[in-house]
C-alpha cells in the first residue's frame, strides 16, 4: 500500500501526494468490487489531470471546477454529478484523517437533473411489500436483514442506528436507545419482525456496536474504542457500506427511503401527524410535511375508490 510521506519536514510544512493518497484511500475503503472500479476510474482521471505529486493541500475548489468541465461538462448531470460525488468522498475522507481542516468540493455545486420517469418512481415511497421481501429474504445477511427491518420499523435515521450499542437495546420491550440528531439520547421502538431478526443478530451479545463489519479495521485506520466489539475486533458498520449493500440488494434505493416510506404509510394509514413527528423524531411538523404526501400508489386506489363505475362489495 502506498504511504503518505513527509516531505517539508525542514519547514514545518506537510506534503500530501495526491497520487499516493488515492492509492492509500481505495485499499483504505470497505468498497464493494464494483464501486472500486467506478471510483478507480474517477479518481485516477483526477490523478491524470492535477498530476500524482501535486500537494492534495493545494488542490482548490477553482482547479476541481475546472477538471470536472473538462472531464464531464458535456455529459448527462447525472454522471456530472457521480463524478463530483466520487472526489467529495475521496476528500471527505482525507479530512476525516486530519489531513485537511475543509474539502475543496464541499462547495461545488451539483448540476440540476431533470426528473424522468424512472426517478420520479423511485422519488415515492417503497411499498411495503417489496420492503418486507426484502429482509425476509435469507438469502441476505442477518446483519442487512435486522438492519433494513429496524430502519423501517423505527422510521430512525439510518447513521442513527449504525450508532446503537447492544447496551442500550431493551429485547423484551422491543426499544432501544440512540443518539439523535443533536446529540441528545432519544428512545426508539420497534414491532415484532424487527424484533425477532435483531435478537438473532445479538444472540447473547452485551456489548458493543449492533451492526458490525465484515472484518477488522487496518492498522492505518483504527476507529474509537466504543466503534469496535471487544469481543470480535469488528468496527461498526459504516454508513457508506450499509448503503452499497441496500442499494445493491433494493435495486438502486437509499437507506433514507426506508424512513421516508415508513412515515409515508403511516400517514397514508391516517395516523396522527402529531404521533408521527414523536415517531420519526422530527422537530417541527414542518420537516415533517415531505413524509406526509401521498404515494401515487395510494392517490390510485383513493381514484378507484370512488369511480363511479367500480364494483361494488
Amino acid at each position: 500500500m502506498s504511504q503518505v510521506i513527509s516531505l517539508k519536514a525542514a519547514s514545518g510544512d506537510r506534503v500530501l501526494a495526491l497520487g499516493a493518497a488515492i492509492d492509500e484511500f481505495l485499499a483504505d475503503g470497505d468498497f464493494m468490487a464494483s464501486t472500486v472500479v467506478v471510483y478507480e476510474r474517477t479518481l485516477e482521471a483526477l490523478r491524470e489531470d492535477l498530476g500524482a505529486d501535486i500537494d492534495a493541500f493545494t488542490v482548490t475548489r477553482t482547479q476541481l471546477e475546472a477538471h470536472l468541465r473538462a472531464r464531464y461538462g458535456d455529459l448527462a448531470p447525472a454522471t456530472y454529478n457521480r463524478n463530483l460525488a466520487t472526489i467529495g468522498s475521496f476528500f471527505s475522507w482525507v479530512v476525516d484523517r486530519d489531513d485537511l481542516p475543509v474539502s475543496p468540493a464541499a462547495k461545488i455545486k451539483r448540476r440540476k437533473e431533470r426528473v424522468t420517469r424512472i426517478q420520479e418512481r423511485q422519488d415515492q415511497a417503497a411499498p411495503i411489500e417489496g420492503l418486507r421481501a426484502l429482509w425476509r429474504d435469507t438469502r441476505h445477511r442477518l446483519r442487512d436483514r435486522a438492519f433494513w427491518a429496524l430502519g423501517y420499523s423505527t422510521a430512525a435515521r439510518a447513521d442513527e442506528l449504525l450508532g446503537l450499542d447492544v447496551e442500550y437495546v431493551d429485547l423484551p420491550n422491543r426499544q432501544g436507545q440512540i443518539i439523535g440528531k443533536g446529540g441528545d439520547a432519544q428512545s426508539i421502538f420497534w414491532d415484532s419482525e424487527a424484533a425477532r431478526l435483531l435478537a438473532r443478530l445479538i444472540a447473547g451479545r452485551t456489548r458493543g456496536p449492533v451492526f458490525l463489519s465484515d472484518k477488522a479495521p487496518s492498522p492505518a485506520r483504527v476507529p474509537a474504542a466504543a466503534d469496535i466489539d471487544p469481543d470480535t475486533g469488528r468496527a461498526r458498520l459504516s454508513y457508506r457500506r450499509a448503503e452499497e449493500i441496500f442499494k445493491e440488494a433494493s435495486g438502486g434505493r437509499t437507506l433514507h427511503k426506508l424512513r421516508h416510506s415508513r412515515l409515508t404509510h403511516l400517514a397514508e394509514a391516517g395516523e396522527d401527524v402529531t404521533m408521527m413527528k414523536a415517531k420519526s423524531r422530527h422537530r417541527s411538523l414542518r420537516s415533517l410535511e415531505r413524509y406526509v404526501n401521498p404515494s401515487n400508489r395510494a392517490v390510485a386506489e383513493l381514484t378507484a375508490r370512488h369511480d363511479p363505475n367500480r364494483r361494488r362489495p
